[in-house]
């Protein structure tokens, strides 16, 4: 059984099971988009990640979510702010 990921024709990665079966593609060009305000997160902005669904958001929104609800917008699961990621190297 081969199991890869490939280009497909909209160049979008597909990760494949068998040469039959395509089980996902992953658009790498779509930009990350903050999960309260739903904006793109730019390159300078200072972001902050959920450590229950990895899910980015704007530091200073996510912190005033949390002050309000006190759990993540997406995942829902509860959430501090010492608990927050600042960057997701070494997790996948």
């Amino acid at each position: 059984m081969q199991r890869d990921a490939e280009m497909s024709e909209t160049g979008r990665t597909r990760f494949v099971i068998s040469n039959v079966k395509v089980i996902g593609e992953w658009d790498w060009t779509k930009p990350q988009r903050c999960m309260v305000c739903f904006l793109e997160i730019k390159e300078d902005d200072d972001v902050v990640y959920c450590p229950y669904c990895y899910h980015p958001a704007h530091r200073e929104h996510l912190l005033e979510w949390l002050h309000v609800k006190g759990k993540c917008p997406h995942c829902q699961h509860p959430l501090r702010e010492e608990e927050l990621l600042t960057s997701l190297e070494g997790i996948f």
